[in-house]
């Protein structure tokens, strides 16, 4: 019971994250530019609503990472099976360094770009925000292969 509580767990955090990706990427970006009259209102309405998410999706990450180790004693340990959790845990490394890298060091940039920046720092958030995505989609899916050849 413990074991399926925990991969439950694990696996609902894992599609929040990716489904809080793909709704921004897909649906609440798009619609947002559309909706006002120019850059520097988009972004001014997107640093609200990104305002204090950083920690939240840290310690999302965390929480993923706490889960799929506590699951590590309830399942076999076959050779195949230590390669794909070693491809999910540095994709979560490197999914950890991309979002910090965007939360520290493009976001900043982004919020004092000048009106002729914006549209480069847009272009590069979509690009972190799909590499992201992708990353995501690959952990979630070696996680259910994992999951499915022990």
């Amino acid at each position: 019971m413990t074991s399926a509580l925990l991969s439950i767990l694990h696996t609902l955090a894992a599609a929040a994250w990716f489904g809080s990706m793909f709704y921004s990427l897909t649906v609440l970006h798009p619609r947002a530019k559309r909706y006002f009259k120019n850059d520097r209102e988009f972004e001014d309405f997107i640093a609200t609503l990104a305002q204090g998410a950083r920690y939240k999706v840290l310690s999302a990450i965390g929480f993923i990472a706490l889960t799929g180790v506590l699951l590590i004693p309830f399942r076999p340990h076959p050779r195949f099976w230590w390669a794909l959790i070693l491809a999910k845990i540095l994709l979560l490394l490197g999914a950890t360094f991309l979002f910090s890298y965007a939360s520290w060091v493009l976001w900043p940039r982004r919020i004092f770009a000048s009106d002729d920046e914006i549209p480069l720092y847009q272009r590069r958030f979509r690009q972190v925000g799909l590499a992201l995505l992708l990353i995501v989609f690959i952990a979630i899916a070696l996680g259910v292969l994992a999951h499915c050849l022990v």
